[in-house]
């Protein structure tokens, strides 16, 4: 109309509404196109692999009434344990369920919603038909919807709704965590996305007007935060460093909590409650309050040889490879600084201990799945410095930048989504890749006459001792196997010898259970000769 004043698409305040609406559709319709709820193989499409253990507690508890499993040694009629309970045995001879409690407890309220109805669709209240799966899948959508709507508000108070919106649709469609709510939706990682966006925007919300029930809220929420996933304790960084821009700060911030001693315990005691129920479960069944679980199966951390560069950007799981969009978002932290210096601090410590964290683990892929998925629990988090380069661009003078990077964020976008589909398709592998098959495998619809035969496997036992060994899937190794058992164990162990990689994670390994090298290399070279020739 003339006169009316043409209104900037920066001002559309709607604009992250609609986000939060596309990406609602988006998820639901994956959700439905997938439908896992309804498929078996290779035992259930929904409660399978880390899942079994993450909800085993709720069926064993609340149906068949023995948290001690003790129940599958005499199990009730027509029971048929097809991979529905995973344990481990303890010095003591209990089960142990490995993984802690905290994702059962978010997975309640849509168990007890399937254990209700699941006789109105004639379905077995066993805990493992048809509807509890559904609604595991669909509490991972309510679950990562949150997330993404207190992210969206989060946003909201430094940028821009256009930012806003484009950001919140980049971390949706950009990144692994798409995969991991849809494809795997009751994994942790859309759960613990909602739970660390939760943390980040609660923490000014204390420091705003510290009292007794905001140090309950943040310190339960950091709490099971841990207790569902234990590595995430370093979000306390946040907590710790929030508007923290120097040493005076920092200074200043140790004597606010000194102050603040009686909110500290109230935190504290929080943080405890939502402990209790696990260190109860764990006196139960191991005798002690404080038990490493991970430990039973030989998990292990290796602080001193963290695999960093592996973890970022190898072929085989690399952060940074099969979720570009993060690379963009770390370097971004560096305009947090001046953009938003109360955040800068404790997200550059955050990162950088997280990736170290991570990269310590005896198992730096984290097993299965599409990308590192470990990292995923924090892109709420990094939402903040990849929406500063966003905004960098747009309000740059320079017409290529204002150009460029937008661009480069839509081209990822497109590329993680390709990724994604090549996974689902089997053109990239969970833990097989390599530089050679990658390539070849690059921006294909076809996959690679040679993919199976080319894969490259971890020897998990040897990596649970920071040895890091990998099989060619096509490769026979006939020539070991004409070899009498004595000549082919002398040739592994020149083969180590020659490796020096391989021979100095042997050494360390040596040297921490207090055998000489040629002992170590001697027990290497045995598992791997018997790996080779009869698998």
């Amino acid at each position: 109309m003339p006169g009316r004043k043409f209104t900037s698409l920066f001002t559309l305040s709607e604009l992250p509404k609609l986000a939060i609406l596309f990406i609602a559709l988006f998820y639901l319709g994956s959700d439905l196109a997938h439908h896992k709820w309804t498929k078996d193989t290779p035992t259930r499409g929904v409660i399978n692999a880390d899942k079994i253990s993450y909800y085993a507690y709720l069926p064993a508890t609340f149906i068949y009434g023995d948290l001690t499993l003790n129940f599958l040694d005499n199990p009730p009629e027509g029971f048929k344990n097809d991979h529905k309970f995973w344990y481990s045995k303890v010095e003591n001879g209990n089960k142990l369920i490995i993984t802690s409690l905290g994702l059962s407890v978010l997975y309640s309220p849509f168990f007890f919603m399937a254990h209700a109805l699941a006789p109105l669709f004639n379905q077995a209240q066993d805990g493992y038909s048809s509807i509890y799966q559904f609604f595991l899948i669909f509490s991972a959508f309510v679950y990562v919807l949150l997330g993404f709507i207190i992210l969206k508000n989060f946003l909201k108070r430094y940028f821009k709704p256009i930012v806003v919106a484009a950001i919140l649709i980049t971390i949706a469609l950009g990144t692994n965590l798409y995969y991991y709510a849809t494809d795997e939706g009751a994994m942790s990682h859309s759960y613990n996305f909602f739970l660390l966006t939760a943390f980040m925007w609660m923490v000014p919300w204390w420091y705003k007007k510290p009292g007794i029930l905001r140090a309950l809220a943040i310190g339960g929420l950091l709490g099971f935060i841990a207790l569902v996933r234990p590595t995430n304790i370093l979000v306390f960084f946040v907590l710790l460093l929030w508007d923290v821009k120097s040493l005076k700060d920092f200074g200043q911030r140790i004597l606010f909590y000194l102050v603040k001693s009686p909110l500290v315990i109230i935190m504290l005691l929080a943080f405890i409650a939502a402990w209790m129920p696990q260190l109860l479960y764990w006196k139960a069944i191991t005798g002690h309050y404080l038990y490493f679980s991970y430990g039973a199966e030989g998990g292990a951390f290796y602080f001193l040889h963290p695999n960093i560069i592996e973890g970022l950007f190898s072929y085989r799981k690399g952060w940074f490879l099969y979720t570009p969009i993060m690379l963009i978002a770390v370097l971004g932290i560096i305009l947090l600084r001046k953009r938003i210096p109360e955040i800068f601090l404790p997200l550059l410590v955050l990162t950088i201990t997280m990736i170290y964290v991570q990269s310590s683990w005896w198992s730096w892929w984290f097993g299965g799945g599409f990308g590192l998925r470990a990292y995923i629990d924090i892109y709420g988090l990094m939402a903040i410095p990849l929406a500063a380069v966003l905004e960098y661009s747009i309000n740059n003078r320079r017409k290529l930048v204002r150009r460029a990077i937008p661009s480069i964020i839509g081209f990822l976008i497109v590329f993680q989504l390709f990724q994604h589909w090549q996974y689902r398709k089997n053109f990239i592998h969970y833990v097989g890749m390599h530089k050679e098959l990658y390539w070849k495998s690059f921006m294909k619809f076809k996959r690679p006459s040679d993919y199976w035969s080319s894969l490259s496997n971890p020897d998990h036992l040897l990596a649970r001792k920071s040895i890091y060994v990998y099989y060619y899937a096509g490769d026979d190794y006939a020539e070991l196997k004409a070899m009498e058992e004595t000549d082919g164990l002398q040739s592994v162990e020149d083969m180590i010898r020659t490796d020096k990689k391989l021979l100095r994670e042997v050494s360390r390994y040596g040297k921490r259970s207090e055998i000489s090298d040629e002992e170590a290399v001697s027990e290497v070279a045995e598992r791997m000769y018997f790996h080779m020739i009869n698998d």
